[in-house]
């Protein structure tokens, strides 16, 4: 039995559908007054599937029927629609026979035929973006940085030389702001288009514009006073009753929760005059054009919720001491987690033998380490912002810097730095939460030491035996191993340790940064990675004798 019989076969099956033709890679039927057609590939391929169109349909008040025409007819007698029936990976199509695909597109569309009013309400919001952008002006896309509040709020609007237009709520910093480009400034503040964020609050009856019925003044009237339902809040009300101004252009960026996410959606809107006026008022008396326009919501708490990040580290400044290899792994990461201030200190200038286990390219060698990271990691989004330092930090310096950060993470290879330093904070009571890791000078093994100076143990209790006395880091596994040293220098060397031990450490790192602002009550911990384990010793690295600690681990 051929493709074309099975599917006739499995549509005659049901009493709803009549099929009216059939063609060598498509049927023809009819179902609640319309005529549809199921298409299949003359290629077998098992992770292909067959599609639904729908023929001559002139409406657009349907969802998940899309707008495009596809040319099925050689001649383009008719009009034929794609009915998009699947999610992006919700069925395994390389697992299912040619017949199970032909009754799940059938199942599907006499549930999507089906649907009540609000269930088709619903589906088109969740597809609301997809409409929206389909019909908007699609001459510039408008990028919008909202950050964590949901509030009535006017936004600034900036543009650059190249066309290109932000929206930025207040209290979000960009880091490229006053960049300047030939002289000139590569931001200009755009005050001749006032703009706004509206949230919504009751999204009922709020459904996308569709190529045969476009949003008008009525439809930015019923979200911002109409008298059925408070879409809006009574606070963005009377905010709206507040804000003046003063031209015949406004964009407003509405935001309303659909399925559990929000989505952003601004509109242009024109105005008979520029006179001074409230806003509400000039929504209420004055629309005489809406103008959909494809915006992107790209604020840092965005990209962070969209892909899973704990917004818990948004607001945390990081001192990192050390921008060797394992610095820029980790501040690359971290940054990438959420982390959006980090103070960097390092004196050391980037060589070509770093570039395979450093982060930033060969533009940087002969340039400071800590000065290309900045730049490499504020490149990765404008609410980055790093403070690079080109020197080594002192006691001095650490006992200013650690009264304006959260976290302390110390990267440097030199265990005399990381015993002084620990000896400082000590003896300040640091407050901020503290981690020292370091890789073992074999290469292959790696340490984790969250330390909080409120509890017991420290960074010197590695150096310390049970009797008081100091003695190498016992924590160490290859202590006795013969590392492979490259000489570069009188007195200088390398070890050759290739770059997984810093992909190891990183992963690692990342969970404990997230654990320590969760659970800042838990004792401090030593973690052990190796190439095949990671092993959480708690406070057994503790020594009671230690010569910094020792004192304090006795009470």
């Amino acid at each position: 039995m051929d493709k074309t019989e099975i599917i006739s076969k499995i549509l005659d099956s049901y009493e709803e559908i009549t099929i009216t033709d059939e063609r060598e890679d498509i049927v023809f039927f009819e179902m609640k007054g319309k005529e549809y057609g199921c298409w299949y590939s003359k290629i077998d391929q098992d992770t292909s599937s067959p599609f639904i169109l729908v023929k001559n349909d002139t409406s657009y008040d349907y969802p998940h029927i899309l707008p495009t025409s596809i040319p099925v007819d050689k001649n383009l007698a008719n009009q034929y629609r794609y009915v998009c029936l699947d999610e992006n990976d919700s069925t395994v199509i390389f697992l299912q026979s040619f017949e199970e695909k032909i009754v799940g597109l059938i199942e599907k569309l006499i549930k999507l035929l089906s649907l009540s009013d609000i269930e088709k309400e619903e589906e088109f919001q969740k597809e609301f973006l997809f409409y929206w952008n389909e019909v908007a002006d699609c001459s510039g896309i408008f990028n919008v940085y909202l950050g964590q509040e949901r509030k009535f709020q006017r936004l600034n609007v900036y543009k650059n030389n190249n066309g290109k237009i932000r929206f930025v709520a207040n209290g979000i910093s960009l880091n490229d702001v006053d960049e300047e480009i030939n002289g000139k400034k590569k931001w200009k503040h755009l005050p001749e288009l006032p703009a706004f964020y509206i949230p919504i609050t009751d999204k009922r009856r709020i459904l996308p514009p569709t190529r045969d019925k476009k949003w008008t003044a009525e439809n930015i009237q019923m979200i911002v006073c109409g008298k059925k339902f408070n879409r809006i809040s009574h606070d963005s009300y009377i905010s709206l009753g507040k804000e003046k101004i003063k031209t015949n252009n406004v964009a407003i960026v509405f935001e309303m929760e659909v399925a559990g996410n929000y989505i952003d959606f601004t509109a242009i809107i024109r105005f008979k005059s520029a006179k001074n006026d409230t806003l509400l008022n000039k929504i209420r008396q004055e629309i005489i054009e809406v103008l959909p326009v494809v915006s992107r919501r790209v604020d840092y708490y965005y990209l962070c919720k969209q892909i899973g990040n704990e917004t818990s580290l948004l607001d945390k400044k990081v001192l990192l001491v050390g921008a060797g290899s394992l610095g820029s792994y980790i501040a690359k990461e971290i940054v990438k987690a959420g982390v959006k201030e980090i103070t960097i200190y390092d004196k050391e200038s980037l060589v070509d033998e770093n570039l395979l286990r450093h982060t930033v390219c060969d533009f940087w060698v002969g340039h400071s380490k800590a000065v290309g990271l900045k730049y490499e990691l504020e490149t990765i989004h404008p609410e980055i912002h790093i403070n690079a330092v080109n020197k080594n930090i002192d006691n001095n310096l650490l006992i200013s810097e650690i009264k304006k950060v959260d976290l302390v993470l110390f990267t440097v290879g030199s265990s005399d730095v990381q015993l002084e330093m620990n000896k400082v904070l000590k003896n300040k009571k640091c407050t901020a939460k503290v981690v020292y890791t370091w890789l073992e000078a074999g290469g292959e093994n790696s340490h984790v030491l969250v330390i909080d100076y409120s509890k017991k143990g420290c960074f010197q209790c590695l150096f310390t035996d049970r009797n008081g006395g100091l003695i190498n880091n016992k924590v160490n596994k290859n202590s006795d191993v013969e590392v492979y040293k490259i000489r570069n220098g009188c007195g200088g060397t390398r070890v050759a340790y290739g770059n997984a031990v810093l992909l190891r450490t990183t992963a690692v790192l990342l969970d404990v940064i997230r654990k320590v602002f969760e659970m800042p009550e838990s004792l401090n911990k030593l973690i052990d990675i190796t190439p095949i384990s990671v092993m959480d010793m708690e406070d057994m690295f503790v020594e009671r004798k230690c010569g910094c600690c020792g004192d304090e681990n006795n009470k």
